[in-house]
């Protein structure tokens, strides 16, 4: 009997066991490398196609009563099987959705144990509740709902449109996702007296106990009025050389990353700047807040304006031109950086001459 005929008798029993030969066709060349690898693709989704699909969601009378289907979830390109739920990955992290409300509709009470967040893209006027606080959404405003906090959405104004961030697909790939639904109507609000926003930030109660501050696990809002005065105070001043004018939404509690697992930033590209090019193995989910560009990924242009989003995976090189002239480009951002961190894993590298 062949040597080849053998190992392949040999396979067949040891499949029968649940066992398998690492010599079975692949070499540590084939496992592993220098590099990382993944399975994601960059991707550009355009604005004109997902407020164009929102709002045939929005007319779609089957969902009435339905407030939180109205969102649309950017899946990656790179996954093939869309009929997984786990897979439905916008990075092999990260899910970002586009989420549409409608006057006179609520999306009911629940909570889970994955973080997410909600980007403000347009309109105004609705609120979240989360963990009894009533928190307006205005244009361009991020708000926080920390693991296992309860959080429903209400809008009685006009239509609104967020971008969600989650890491419920991290989650997922440990298998200790959860989710539960609030246990009755509707949660109630809470006085405004009891805001998160009194007791965290650069002062707090002094009757308060410092290490129950430290621990607060409330809801965190961060008005656009107040980031976009940040990036406009630090226009002329010397900036990153890959990310231009880029600001990271800091937990004011810890002075940490936004979310242990996630962060957001947003960053300013002035008129006519291009910056560096750089990779790391972090991935990064864009939206374009203000402007528009070009980012340069793996030698591939993809030409962003303002309401699209793209995904640049992880390891992957890039950089970022404003096309303007006159104008600053704005883009809102969420990476995994803080879980690569954690795990002593980041890695970052500039393209050689950069």
């Amino acid at each position: 009997m062949s040597d080849d005929k053998e190992i392949e008798q040999f396979d067949a029993e040891l499949q029968k066991k649940n066992l398998e030969g690492l010599w079975y066709g692949l070499t540590e060349a084939d496992v592993v490398g220098k590099d990382p690898r993944t399975s994601m693709v960059p991707y550009l989704w355009k604005w004109q196609d997902l407020y164009g699909d929102l709002k045939k969601v929005g007319e779609m009378h089957g969902l009435d009563g339905q407030a939180e289907r109205r969102l649309l979830c950017l899946v990656n390109p790179g996954l093939k099987d869309l009929k997984m739920k786990r897979q439905r990955g916008t990075t092999h992290t990260m899910q970002a959705t586009v989420q549409l409300l409608k006057p006179g509709e609520t999306a009911r009470s629940h909570r889970h144990n994955f973080a997410a967040f909600r980007f403000i893209i347009q309109g105004r006027g609705a609120y979240t509740v989360v963990e009894g606080e009533k928190i307006v959404m205005e244009e361009g405003d991020l708000i926080l709902t920390p693991p296992m906090t309860w959080h429903g959405h209400v809008n009685e104004t006009e239509p609104i449109v967020w971008m969600d961030g989650l890491d419920n697909i991290l989650l997922n790939s440990l298998q200790v996702i959860s989710w539960e639904p609030y246990p009755g109507d509707f949660q109630t609000v809470k006085k405004s007296t009891d805001s998160t926003a009194h007791k965290v930030g650069l002062a707090r109660p002094v009757w308060e106990d410092s290490s129950t501050v430290a621990t607060y696990n409330g809801p965190l809002a961060y008005r656009w009025k107040d980031t976009s005065a940040t990036l406009k105070n630090l226009m002329e001043t010397p900036a990153s050389p890959f990310d231009g004018v880029a600001l990271e939404y800091v937990n004011p509690i810890n002075g940490g990353h936004t979310f242990p697992t996630m962060s957001c930033w947003i960053q300013a590209l002035r008129p006519g700047e291009s910056t560096k090019t750089h990779r790391h193995n972090s991935s990064v989910v864009y939206h374009v807040f203000r402007g528009s560009g070009t980012t340069v990924i793996n030698g591939e242009k993809f030409h962003w304006e303002k309401g699209d989003c793209f995904v640049v995976p992880l390891w992957c090189w890039h950089g970022h031109q404003n096309r303007s002239k006159s104008e600053e480009a704005i883009l809102f951002s969420v990476n995994d950086m803080p879980l690569m961190e954690a795990l002593k894993l980041y890695r970052e590298e500039a393209e050689s001459g950069a």
